[in-house]
């Protein structure tokens, strides 16, 4: 306790002076400034305007709230063109584009300036709709705003939205349950200069977004945001991004609150990082996706950096690091840069006058409960598999929950951007990542993951501080950062067992211990047990543990255990998951024992112990000139990995450098050859200790790779890696712009025993003419241990661009040779050639597309490896366009085949496709959306298993112990058909497994939409005629196979359902005829739904299948009556192979007549009568068969009259009230009424006289108030009467 005070004294004395601080701050801000020293307001504006991807030429209009003189717009120097008809300026420049050829982001910074005034604003004495005779009746000097809505809470100036409710349910069959919900955003001004943003609920969302699209809906954000010029505060669910700092990267999702006070103007650089709601760790260099060079920063205002390179831009461009050097969102603009930029240092006084040194700084802090912990891993790819790809914690817990947004996906060292028609797509809960046909997935391919996660262990605290300070031309900065978990409140660990403490405490810093997984208890037949027994196993006694469901009935009074086992690995563990029949229907997953190193799983748990992660930094810059600054970094880390354990690790690391950039070149060099080139050259000396232990990666993805050293250990700071590291790095290089430049880059890496090597980074880029060229080499030689590495990869590519066909040519080669020091064993390599040819469209063209043919030889070490021999050869196709065939059409394909020859094995053929399609025809009578894919994937074997939760939260029930067997098996759980509570007190759980099969995947979705020109009605003929039909299709297919026949493979649709190669089927189909559609008088409609869904299971497959026929008709009679009629036909079928008992296949008839009487508008009476016929239609693989049950074979029938009535009076009050009679005759004996099919057929029903009967009056109270009572009641067949009562407060906002 006293420890825990120590540590909250001083954290409460942060608080007060930041308080404090704030205070001050906020008086000062009342101070009247005098007007002396108010500055003259400026007429010249600056602002960025983005230029067109792709394309030469960009089109744009500068919209102000004043009015722009055009003669005034310039940009880089000089003026632009402007057009008066269309008021936009045309601005033209070669389209930036990478080394592979895809165009880049660009943006252009546009100077202007403005009049005074608006001379395109409207000018009146008076609105001339309040003279429209046609509009709404008000007074003449008067105007009413209809957006004011009605509040019982008036807050002048915050607008609000949203509800609050209250409400309790009671019933003779139930308790009481209270319920609640709250859901308020705020938005508005509490104070002169203080904004408020809040996004208030008490509602747990028990799900994540779908991760397949690029901006996220995180419906389960709560905050509170106070923000001022000078300061803001936030409180809630805070999003932690770490400030510029080379050591210290985080991005963390917090509970709890965060504050940041800046003083004097705004630090270039620091806006956009630090604390806010929610925002997205997506990031760019050079214009594009990738990772930066201190992990943070982005490119853009004030960042010149050298085209996108082979370098790691995290060694060859520290000038990033640099805040004086970086452009903000807001506040002051960014110094120019090169020679051209006045020193760092200066302001501006009211009068103009340069005076003095700034005083500026940014001080933050920020602590709560963070939801989870990073981790950065590396995927195996699988030949030509898109995906899923699993992801696992760093400790191999199997089960993990990713955090929403929190990952990053690199591809080849490249950045990829989320969403189905962007790079991948992910699911948060099952943490599996899917590759879109955009890329294609081979055994080369190199996929790492970077992201948070949560594992429910422990409670986990963070706090973290901030200051950055600059000076002149000095800055300096200093960060604090602390995540811990609380040993004392552990989620999953009971800390009353004293040999589990004590197994913790003796296990040392590690981050994971093991401990046995057998637990001694009283039998509980909702899960699985085991019994324990001694078998003699090779002359040894060994403990056993069986399932409890071997003998039948269970013998109860036999020791019970709860056994948990961990998948150590196939061949390292002595049991295996279960596949007999007999344990099938088991609730949970069986474990049986095999023999020592025969299976893949132990009983034995992983305990996760609790972390501390604790880092301190600080920094500082000075810059010498314009284009010149010294650094240095310095950091201090501790690591606990097992804080029951009092061992640690602690260690250091600095950084020193400089940075020159964009510096003019000598006289002499300045020649004709390079004139307009800026240099550009950098030094630094990194050094880490051996313990040191970074809080997140921070250094390129790619580093270790490069280093050709496969140890990632040192980058995640999870296993304690005793070896420290020197790196020196030295650049230098010229540039022009993006077409002509060069630069080159030296680093030298010593880290005892495991490297020991140089580097040398080469690229340039040049056009001559219509001729562009670039090409980048890349050289290593390193020695680790035993062994050496030469390594040589490189990339030149050249492309035409004078026609409107640019032909191009690409080469690149990656040739690693890995082999021992002393002999000539080779180890590894990494070996291939590549030659590639392509012609694609100009950049601004309208119709983009490129053709691609690729030739790829690969080379692995021999049998005898000592020497290299031909891996295999792939040839690759692909095509892609992107056009637009009209104002209402567009296309986008994506095609590619690829031919894997491997020696000595079978050829591998892929095929890569996705179709966009998009069309509105007639006017927008026609509306067509095509969304077409087909891959190469994977099938996840699911489990399933049934959960007790509280009354009235499930979803399923439990009938009882139908196959006296003492325990609770999956065929005696029931889907509830009624809402009471007594029968959902169950949830069912996929549980995902380790077992995968690939699969060819194929993905359709179409929907079209169709209806005739209005000006069909009144032309007469089959035009009239044709005008009254309309139509809307919808079709969605997933499939997944296993068939290799390439039609199979191509085609959507699947005929037979039971076919073995399927393993995997959703489709939803779904067409709707309309006849009259919006006729008053007569309408019709014919409806084909039909939803199949085929699941992979590990047990056997699983098939459901909905199909519906009906048809609707209505016709007003008279004034006051109406009618209608539906008649349909249903398929309800359920059909699996591993519990046949559960199989049926019901065949339903319906016909409903209905007549509504509406003598008033405020008072309705309908009278319905419904008719259904269900039968079982499943003749074979029947369990019962040949002697089926009754239930099996005998239909329902069911009569149901209702009448129904409904009171509305508008802004009063709604009264409904409804009675219902239901016939039910079901020749069933009442001990056979408990079967699947009896139940499906029955709905909750009993056979006989059923009434229903309801009353629910919803009232306005005043303005924003209304109460809801509602009452419930049945009385089935036999049955004693059901009562439910509800009633609701609500307040509206």
């Amino acid at each position: 306790m006293i420890r825990r005070l120590r540590l909250c004294f001083p954290f409460m004395g942060l608080l007060a002076a930041a308080l404090l601080l704030l205070i001050q701050v906020a008086q000062g801000q009342e101070r009247t400034p005098k007007s002396a020293d108010a500055p003259p307001p400026s007429t010249r504006r600056c602002r960025y305007v983005r230029l067109a991807s792709g394309r030469d030429t960009t089109f744009f209009a500068l919209t102000d709230t004043l009015t722009v003189v055009p003669s005034s717009v310039r940009a880089n120097g000089r003026g632009l063109d402007y057009d008066g008809r269309t008021d936009r300026f045309r601005w033209v420049r070669a389209a930036p584009r990478d080394s592979s050829g895809a165009p880049l982001p660009d943006s252009l910074e546009v100077c202007y300036r403005v009049l005074p005034l608006r001379l395109s604003a409207a000018r009146y004495r008076r609105p001339i709709g309040l003279m429209d005779s046609l509009g709404f009746r008000q007074p003449m000097l008067g105007m009413e705003d209809f957006s004011v809505k009605e509040q019982i809470l008036s807050t002048p100036g915050i607008s609000k939205t949203g509800n609050l409710a209250r409400g309790i349910s009671f019933g003779n069959t139930q308790n009481v349950f209270v319920n609640s919900a709250l859901n308020l955003q705020l938005e508005g001004k509490l104070a002169e200069n203080i904004n408020l943003t809040a996004a208030i609920s008490d509602q747990n969302v028990p799900f994540q977004p779908e991760g397949n699209t690029q901006q996220l809906q995180q419906f389960d954000k709560i905050y509170i945001t106070l923000t001022n010029p000078n300061w803001s505060l936030t409180a809630g669910d805070v999003v932690l991004r770490n400030k510029p700092d080379y050591f210290l990267r985080y991005y963390k999702n917090i509970q709890g609150a965060a504050a940041e006070a800046n003083f004097g103007p705004p630090i270039l650089g620091l806006s956009g990082y630090g604390a806010s709601q929610g925002v997205s760790n997506a990031t760019s260099l050079n214009g594009q996706p990738g990772q930066l060079a201190n992990g943070s920063l982005p490119a853009g205002l004030g960042n010149t950096t050298a085209p996108a390179t082979l370098n790691p831009p995290a060694i060859s461009q520290p000038q990033l690091t640099d805040p004086n050097r970086q452009a903000g969102n807001g506040g002051a603009p960014p110094l120019p840069q090169g020679d051209a930029a006045p020193v760092a240092g200066a302001t501006v006084s009211a009068s103009g006058v340069r005076k003095g040194l700034p005083w500026r700084s940014s001080t933050a802090i920020a602590g709560g409960v963070a939801k989870g912990k990073f981790a950065s891993i590396d995927l195996p790819p699988i030949d030509n598999v898109q995906g899923p790809y699993r992801l696992s914690g760093p400790n191999g817990e199997p089960y993990i929950i990713v955090l929403a947004n929190s990952e990053k996906v690199y591809l080849d060292g490249r950045l990829q951007t989320r969403g189905f028609d962007a790079d991948y797509t992910i699911d948060y809960n099952l943490a599996e990542v899917t590759f879109t046909p955009r890329h294609l997935i081979t055994r080369n391919s190199r996929i790492k993951i970077d992201f948070e996660y949560s594992d429910l262990n422990y409670s986990r605290s963070l706090v973290t501080a901030s200051h950055y300070q600059q000076l002149g031309r000095l800055n300096v900065h200093g960060n604090f950062y602390q995540e811990a978990d609380n040993p004392n409140n552990a989620l999953n660990i009971n800390l009353q067992d004293t040999t589990l403490v004590r197994r913790l405490q003796q296990a040392g810093n590690v981050g994971v211990a093991q401990v046995a997984g057998g637990d001694s208890v009283a039998y509980n037949r909702r899960i699985v047990q085991y019994h324990r027994e001694i078998r003699v196993v090779g002359g040894r006694r060994v403990p056993v543990f069986t399932y409890v469901g071997v003998d039948s009935p269970v013998d109860s009074v036999r020791g019970s255990y709860n056994v948990a086992f961990s998948d150590v690995g196939q061949g390292n563990g002595d049991y295996e998951r279960s596949d007999e029949p007999r344990f099938r229907s088991a609730n949970g997953t069986v474990y049986t024992y095999v023999r020592p190193g025969g299976g893949r799983y132990l009983p034995v748990r992983r305990v996760a112990t609790p972390l501390r992660k604790q880092m301190v930094t600080g920094g500082a810059s000075f810059q010498l000139d314009s284009s010149t600054t010294v650094f240095v970094d310095a950091a201090h880390s501790r690591l606990e990995r097992n804080r029951f354990s009092s061992a640690s690790d602690q260690d250091g690391a600095f950084r020193v450098g400089y940075v020159m950039q964009d510096r003019r070149l000598p006289a002499a060099l300045a020649g004709s050859a390079l004139r307009g080139y800026r240099l550009r050259s950098t030094l630094d000396y990194e050094y880490t200790g051996k313990y040191f232990a970074p809080i997140d990666r921070y250094r390129d993805i790619e580093f270790e790779r490069n280093w050709s050293n496969g140890s990632t250990q040192q980058s995640t700071g999870v296993t304690s890696v005793a070896r420290e590291d020197n790196i020196f790095n030295f650049s230098v290089g010229a540039g022009k712009d993006f077409n002509n430049n060069v630069n080159y880059r030296l680093s030298r890496r010593f880290r005892p025993g495991e490297v020991s090597g140089l580097q040398h980074w080469l690229d340039a880029a040049q056009k001559v003419g219509n001729l562009e060229m670039r090409g980048s080499l890349f050289l290593l030689n390193s020695d680790a241990g035993r062994f050496h590495s030469d390594w040589a990869r490189g990339e030149a590519t050249g492309r035409f661009v004078g026609g409107r066909v640019v032909p191009g040519y690409a080469y690149r080669f990656d040739k690693n040779r890995v082999s021992s020091a002393t002999t000539d064993t080779i180890r590894s390599a990494n070996y291939f050639d590549e030659h590639n040819v392509f012609v694609q469209s100009r950049d601004s063209a309208r119709t983009q597309f490129r053709l691609d043919y690729s030739y790829r030889r690969d080379q692995i070490p021999n049998r005898e490896q000592n020497a290299l021999q031909r891996r295999g050869t792939a040839q690759t196709w692909q095509g892609t366009l992107a056009a637009r065939l009209s104002k209402s059409q567009d296309v986008r394909l994506l095609a590619t085949y690829r031919d894997l020859d491997s020696l000595g094995l079978a050829r591998n053929r892929t095929v890569l496709g996705q179709v966009f399609y998009n069309a509105s025809l007639l006017q927008n009578q026609v509306r067509s959306e095509l969304n077409y894919s087909v891959a190469t994937g994977r099938e996840l074997k699911r489990d399933y298993s049934f959960l007790a939760v509280p009354a009235g939260q499930g979803t399923h029930y439990y009938a009882g112990d139908l196959n006296g067997n003492l325990r609770e098996d999956k065929e005696e759980f029931f889907e509830a058909q009624t809402p009471d509570a007594q029968y959902r007190t169950y949830i069912k759980v996929y549980i995902p497994t380790v077992d995968y099969i690939t699969a060819f995947t194929n993905r359709l979705s179409y929907r079209l939409t169709t209806s005739a020109p209005r000006g069909w009605r009144e032309a007469g003929g089959w035009k009239a005629v044709a005008s009254r039909f309309a139509t809307l299709t919808s079709v969605t297919v997933d499939r997944r196979t296993t068939d290799p026949r390439l039609l199979s493979r191509l085609s959507p649709f699947s005929y037979d359902k039971e076919d073995d190669q399927l393993l995997a089927f959703n489709q939803l189909f779904r067409n709707t005829l309309y006849f009259n559609r919006s006729s008053p008088v007569f309408g019709a409609e014919l409806t084909f739904q039909q939803t199949q869904q085929k699941t992979l299971l590990a047990q056997g497959r699983d098939l459901r299948n909905l199909s519906t026929q009906s048809l609707l008709l209505r016709r007003t009679l008279a004034a006051s009556f109406t009618g209608r009629l539906i008649g349909s036909r249903d398929i309800r079928e359920a059909s699996s192979n591993y519990l046949l008992t559960r199989n049926y296949r019901l065949l339903i008839y319906s016909v409903q007549p209905e007549i509504s009487y509406q003598p008033s508008p405020s008072l309705r009476f309908t009278g319905t009568y419904l008719r259904t016929h269900k039968q079982n239609t499943l003749t074979d693989d029947l369990p019962t068969l040949p002697v089926p049950t009754p239930a099996e074979t005998h239909p329902g029938i069911f009569d149901e009259l209702g009448l129904e009535t409904r009171i509305s009076q508008v802004n009063k009050r709604t009264i409904t009230a409804s009675t219902r009679y239901t016939s039910v005759r079901f020749d069933v004996p009442p001990e056979l009424q408990n079967s699947v099919v009896a139940i499906e057929i029955l709905n909750a029903l009993r056979p006989g006289s059923n009434f229903t009967w309801s009353l629910n009056v919803e009232q306005r109270l005043s303005n924003g108030l209304n109460i809801t009572l509602a009452y419930d009641g049945r009385k089935a067949s036999t049955l004693n009467t059901v009562h439910t009562g509800r009633m609701q407060v609500s307040v509206l906002f």
